[in-house]
């Protein structure tokens, strides 16, 4: 369709059909589309959202490393980007993250604690922290608590560098 904005897209871990989100001209309505990728036909949408003002998708799903039946994604279904948990099937399993606060993105997946590492701003409005959530939805802050922080996640999941500053801390780095 020529009326339709076609963002975040993602495989399939199984790489026979690719996922992404399709949205309106208008950009207040989007639904997550599962196409076959050898025909580019649509099988089926998954699920939809609306906004009144301004649906923005910011990142494409992102299948768990242990159950290529589940995927995360990021929304603001509640008035604030968090982690939500859904099954190919488009069913909405559970949403793990909540608070006045953003998860700003995705780092990566911890797979022998099946858990998922992000940055967020839950600690204070003017940090930037990286956290765990459990699949039962702890969460925890990784680290030092104080200051801006970004991430590199290892191959495992198991251990980050953690890069961070503060207005008293110049530039550290911690392997966590």
């Amino acid at each position: 369709p020529t009326d339709r904005y076609f963002t975040n897209v993602a495989w399939a871990p199984d790489e026979k059909t690719i996922y992404m989100i399709e949205l309106n001209r208008d950009q207040t309505d989007g639904e997550l589309v599962e196409y076959d990728a050898k025909t580019g036909k649509k099988i089926r949408t998954l699920f939809a959202e609306h906004d009144d003002k301004y649906f923005e998708p910011c990142a494409p799903i992102q299948f768990l490393p242990w159950d290529s039946s589940k995927f995360i994604y990021l929304s603001r279904r509640d008035g604030y980007n968090h982690i939500y948990l859904s099954n190919t099937d488009g069913k909405l399993l559970k949403q793990l993250t909540k608070g006045e606060w953003e998860v700003f993105d995705i780092i990566g997946f911890n797979k022998s604690a099946k858990s998922v590492i992000y940055s967020s701003n839950e600690a204070s409005p003017i940090q930037k922290n990286i956290c765990t959530v459990g699949m039962n939805g702890k969460h925890s802050v990784i680290g030092n608590a104080t200051g801006w922080h970004s991430a590199k996640l290892s191959n495992s999941g198991e251990y980050i560098l953690d890069y961070y500053s503060s207005p008293t801390i110049a530039r550290n780095i911690d392997v966590c």
